[in-house]
């Protein structure tokens, strides 16, 4: 398995790296057009045999009788329309309708904007293809583009692929109300029929920051709805709000042909899971129990034992040497003879917790805790008890708030949306608009390691991020957070919190991910017994 790094950036991001590049290493704007538009050449190529191999797919087994032929529709790929705007944009444009042409693909350049209010980069690449005769087709008269539409629309129904260069990363307003017609009609030509759109760099109308339309108080914005979009060098960091998928479909991040360092050097830190958060370190062959870690789970009360048994049975699966469960009276007698693999105690037991607590190596709250005094008590004395690495999950994150916890990252919080939005007092719905935002916030104010569970769950200490990249929907069941809390806390037995966390997330989606291919749901049980499996994949 190999997984790049993919930094994550905002609309600042472009600027800073193409004046790095001309500034620092002397690469022209016209070379990394022309770098851009290859790269996008060559993922196009890849999205077409994907469409492809998803066509065959969805013919397998099928009634020939009632056989839809219309399933192949835009699987030629012969004819493509490319649109086009007068910024760099519209001339990475120019460039790919150079290099489709070249290989045989009919093309249509569809320029929508004001030749002469061209960029002069995307102007030398719009001489080019005027002078290879390309066809081009003007949208220039902005006051008759709404009248221009319907018969855009009817050549639209001949392309194969529809590519949208029109507006870049460098949009600030709102698509002006006279392209809103245009954009309208592409947006409903798609939801009709076949015809895949790609965007380029972003979808046009899209601020790449917020992952929404750009919007003001008096214009709620318009963005082109897509199947794919081909960013480069990095990652907009709007493409992680959970609405921005509605208009990126799925997204690509390919290169500029530029030197990785150049990301760092403009001051990106904030990226994807990649190999090096991955290994885990092999064992020795001369390695004992006590060096897999010993860890605490402080879980369950009367009614609610199967959070209890999840975490503490994927603490044990995740590798832990020895793994207590610390619960009620009523806990430990109802899962005592189901935890064969895991030792038991319980709370009235104080000589036995408190040695338990001066010998482990981590320790986990909260699952099936429940919201009370006696769980407010036990995890303001076990973080008074100890300096350990404390995993902090369900019951026990609405009590974190209220408590004065807080000291040199050893806290690993593992809220989801609804929990971290009560936690820090912000609307769920403005927390989405920018989550790496809020879960870098509130880790570096409050000096721990956030885990915000989610699609592309975010892993923070404040100063790095990390964006997981496994999991899945089916993954979405009662227990998964359960199990996650236990496989993360057999982890911080061995390795830092923050790099026990990374570690332990991407772990969980990729189990998940594993039994996906062949379930349509995944269940908790079913993860945990193929995490040893999955963990000495990711040996080192």
């Amino acid at each position: 398995m190999i997984f790049l790094a993919i930094y994550i950036g905002d609309k600042t991001t472009t600027a800073k790296v193409d004046r790095a590049c001309v500034e620092k290493y002397g690469i022209s704007e016209l070379v990394l057009m022309e770098n851009a538009a290859t790269s996008a050449f060559n993922r196009i190529l890849e999205i077409e045999k994907e469409i492809y191999k998803d066509a065959k797919e969805r013919i397998r087994d099928t009634d020939l009788e009632n056989f839809d032929s219309n399933i192949f529709s835009g699987l030629s790929f012969r004819k493509l329309g490319i649109l086009c705007g007068s910024g760099n944009n519209g001339g990475d444009g120019f460039v790919l309708a150079r290099k489709l042409q070249a290989i045989g693909r009919d093309v249509d350049i569809l320029f929508v904007g004001n030749p002469d209010k061209m960029s002069k980069s995307a102007h030398i690449n719009y001489k080019i293809v005027d002078k290879l005769g390309l066809r081009i087709r003007y949208y220039n008269d902005i006051a008759d583009l709404e009248s221009e539409v319907e018969s855009l629309m009817t050549k639209m129904d001949k392309y194969d692929i529809l590519i949208d260069a029109i507006f870049g990363v460098g949009i600030n307003r709102p698509v002006a109300s006279k392209y809103r017609p245009l954009f309208e009609a592409i947006n409903s030509y798609r939801e009709k029929n076949m015809t895949r759109i790609i965007a380029i760099d972003t979808p046009s109308g899209l601020d790449p920051d917020r992952g929404l339309p750009v919007s003001d108080k008096d214009d709620p914005g318009i963005a082109l709805r897509c199947d794919y979009t081909i960013s480069f060098d990095y990652f907009k960091k709007g493409f992680l709000n959970y609405g921005s998928q509605e208009y990126t479909g799925k997204v690509y991040v390919e290169s500029l042909g530029c030197k990785k360092d150049i990301l760092e050097e403009v001051g990106l830190k904030d990226r994807f899971v990649s190999n090096e958060d991955l290994v885990f370190d092999r064992p020795s062959l001369s390695a004992h129990k006590g060096d897999f870690g010993r860890v605490c789970i402080f879980a369950g009360s009367k009614g609610f034992y199967g959070a209890a048994r999840l975490a503490t049975e994927a603490a044990v699966k995740a590798g832990a040497g020895l793994v207590t469960l610390i619960s009620d009276q009523d806990v430990q007698t109802v899962l005592a003879h189901n935890l064969i693999e895991a030792m038991t105690c319980n709370y009235g037991d104080q000589a036995r917790v408190d040695k338990l607590l001066e010998t482990s190596h981590s320790i986990a709250i909260g699952p099936g805790m429940g919201i009370n005094q006696s769980s407010t008590d036990i995890l303001s004395y076990i973080s008074s008890k100890t300096k350990l690495p404390i995993v902090v999950d369900a019951d026990a994150i609405s009590l974190f708030k209220d408590l004065d916890l807080k000291d040199s990252y050893r806290y690993i919080l593992t809220p989801h949306m609804g929990e971290f939005s009560r936690l820090i007092g912000v609307d769920a719905d403005l927390i989405k608009e920018d989550r790496l935002y809020y879960a870098k916030k509130y880790a570096r104010e409050n000096k721990l390691v956030l885990v915000l569970k989610g699609k592309n769950t975010i892993i923070t200490d404040g100063t790095r991020s990390l964006v997981n990249t496994t999991g899945n929907e089916g993954m979405a069941r009662g227990g998964m957070g359960d199990c996650l809390t236990g496989i993360i806390a057999s982890l911080a037995a061995r390795y830092e919190p923050f790099e026990a966390a990374c570690k332990g997330v991407y772990l969980h989606g990729l189990c998940g991910d594993l039994i996906y291919k062949d379930s349509f749901t995944v269940s908790p049980g079913d993860l945990i017994k193929i995490i040893p499996k999955v963990m000495k994949l990711m040996y080192n």
